[in-house]
Order: structure tokens, then C-alpha cells, then sequence
């Protein structure tokens, strides 16, 4: 065998990768190929290998293709759109440095070590489960598919979205930069620690009750749960939906960036020094007084309470409507 080389080997019980034939790059395509030399010493023999190594630095959409498999050691440095084709298993260690959309493919499972760094599609597969060290810099969408559980210690940089899944549970640690749709799914609790930069969306699920510490970013929508009361120091920075709840009280230190909706529930009070951001909606609620020092951003509406006297201290943004 000739050996040929580009850059130095070193010889030690570590595996080496070099090129060991120039890469060729395919003009206006982006698509590099080359052969990478795999040389290690095994029973004290120097055993040279040889692996074909595809780098494509573009976008790849096979869409719609009659492709069924993918390469070893596939890099795709835009993305890969893989929609209405045959395939059903992805190539060991593959990398797409963009979104990977596998809609309504056949695919079943996902291989180990992938590394997604946009969002990654797979609405409407057979997917039933998701490797541990799953790396998804986007959103991941897992909408209508068989999927039951998933990894701890996922962590998503865009949102995350189970809806019409059969998801009963979130794993420990999970951390979702966007927001989390979980309407009219079967999920019964969420998971302590959990970390949300956006909205999570839970009306219509079986939840009765949220984890202490729990912070959201964005909104928290609870429309028609079970729901009866809330965690202390829970923390929203958007809107608080609470609709058609069974909720009773509000925790003392509750902050609410946007709006609390709280119309048609069976609160009775709302606590001292309560600041909303947004409107407070207390319509067809209980409610008798208003506490001190309530500062709401935009408008109140106590449409049919039997609230007929305002605190001198209320800081109202917006109209008030009684």
C-alpha cells in the first residue's frame, strides 16, 4: 500500500484521523468528499484504514426523493430536508449544522452522538423514543407522534411541542429556551428544575399542581385544569391564565409580568402588594374587596362582582370597568 499523507501521523494508542487523499469540492454545490486515514496499532500491527468522509457546507433537501439511506459520517453544514422520502434510519454520528425535517418520514429511532443545530422536524413519525445525548440547538417537534418519554437532561435552545403525544411526564433537568405546548396531552406533573425561557402552554391536560420555584419567561396558560392553587415564588413574566380553574388563592410573592385572567373562577381574595404588568380580569368571580397596594399595568375589569369600593392606594395603567 502507498501511503500518502497531509500532515503528520502519530503513532500512539489513540485512534488518528488526516486526509489521506486531497479532498475534491463539487463546483457551486458546496459538497466536499476525501477519504480520511484511520491509523492505530492493534496487537502491535500498524492497521491503516481508510473512511470516506462527505461534508456538505449548503443546505441539502432531498424532499419528496426516492433516497432510503444516507452515508456514514454525513456533515451537513446548512440544512438537511429529508420530508416524503423512504428513509428510516439515520447514519451514525451525523451533523447538520442547520434544521433536519423528517416529517411524516418512517423513521422509528434516532442514532446516537446526533448533533442538530437548528430545529429538528418529526411531526408525524413513528419515533417512539429519543437518544440520551440528543443535541438540538432549536426547536424540537414531536407533534402526533408515539413518543412517551423523554431523555434527562434534554436541553433545547428553541421550543419544545408534544402536543397529541402520549407524554404523561417531563424528565428532571429538562431546559427548553422557548416555550413547551402541551395542550390536551396526558401530562400530570412537571418536573422540579424545570427551566422555561418562553411560554408553556398546559390548558386541557390532567395537572394539578406546578413545582416550587417554578419560572417561566414567557406565558403560563392553565385554561380548564385542575388546578387549585399555585406554588410560592412562582414567577411569570408574561401572561397568567387561570380560566375555568378550580384556583383559589394566589401565593403571597406571586409576580406577573403580563396579564392575570382570573374570570370565572372561585377566587375569593387576592393578596397584598399583588403587582400585575398587564390587565387584571376578575370578571364573574367571587371577589368583595380589592387588597392595598394592587398595581395593575393595563385595564381592570370586575364585570359582574360584587366589588362596590376601590382602595385609595390602587394604581390602575389602563380603564377600569365595573
Amino acid at each position: 500500500m502507498q501511503l500518502i499523507t497531509f500532515g503528520y501521523i502519530i503513532l500512539t494508542n489513540k485512534t488518528i484521523y488526516r486526509w489521506a487523499t486531497p479532498p475534491t469540492r463539487s463546483k457551486g454545490r458546496g459538497f466536499l468528499q476525501g477519504e480520511m486515514m484511520n491509523t492505530y496499532i492493534e496487537n502491535n500491527n500498524l492497521v491503516i484504514e481508510t473512511i470516506t468522509k462527505y461534508d456538505l457546507s449548503a443546505s441539502l433537501d432531498l424532499s419528496g426523493t426516492q433516497i432510503t439511506s444516507l452515508p456514514d459520517n454525513l456533515s451537513v453544514g446548512g440544512s438537511l430536508d429529508l420530508t416524503g422520502t423512504q428513509i428510516t434510519s439515520l447514519p451514525d454520528n451525523l451533523s447538520v449544522g442547520g434544521s433536519l425535517d423528517l416529517t411524516g418520514t418512517q423513521i422509528t429511532s434516532l442514532p446516537d452522538n446526533l448533533s442538530v443545530g437548528g430545529s429538528l422536524d418529526l411531526r408525524g413519525t413513528q419515533i417512539t423514543s429519543l437518544p440520551d445525548n440528543l443535541s438540538v440547538g432549536g426547536s424540537l417537534d414531536l407533534t402526533g407522534t408515539q413518543i412517551t418519554s423523554l431523555p434527562d437532561n434534554l436541553s433545547l435552545g428553541g421550543s419544545l411541542d408534544l402536543r397529541g403525544t402520549q407524554i404523561t411526564s417531563l424528565p428532571d433537568n429538562l431546559s427548553v429556551g422557548g416555550s413547551i405546548y402541551l395542550r390536551d396531552t396526558r401530562i400530570n406533573s412537571l418536573p422540579d428544575n424545570l427551566s422555561v425561557g418562553g411560554s408553556i402552554y398546559l390548558s386541557g391536560t390532567q395537572i394539578t399542581s406546578l413545582p416550587d420555584n417554578l419560572s417561566v419567561g414567557g406565558s403560563l396558560d392553565l385554561t380548564g385544569t385542575q388546578i387549585t392553587s399555585l406554588p410560592d415564588n412562582l414567577s411569570v413574566g408574561g401572561s397568567l391564565d387561570l380560566r375555568g380553574t378550580r384556583i383559589n388563592s394566589l401565593p403571597d410573592n406571586l409576580s406577573v409580568g403580563g396579564s392575570l385572567d382570573l374570570s370565572g373562577t372561585q377566587i375569593t381574595s387576592l393578596p397584598d402588594n399583588l403587582s400585575v404588568g398587564g390587565s387584571l380580569d376578575l370578571r364573574g368571580t367571587q371577589i368583595t374587596s380589592l387588597p392595598d397596594n394592587l398595581s395593575v399595568g393595563g385595564s381592570l375589569d370586575l364585570s359582574g362582582t360584587q366589588i362596590t369600593s376601590l382602595p385609595d392606594n390602587l394604581s390602575v395603567g389602563g380603564s377600569v370597568y365595573r
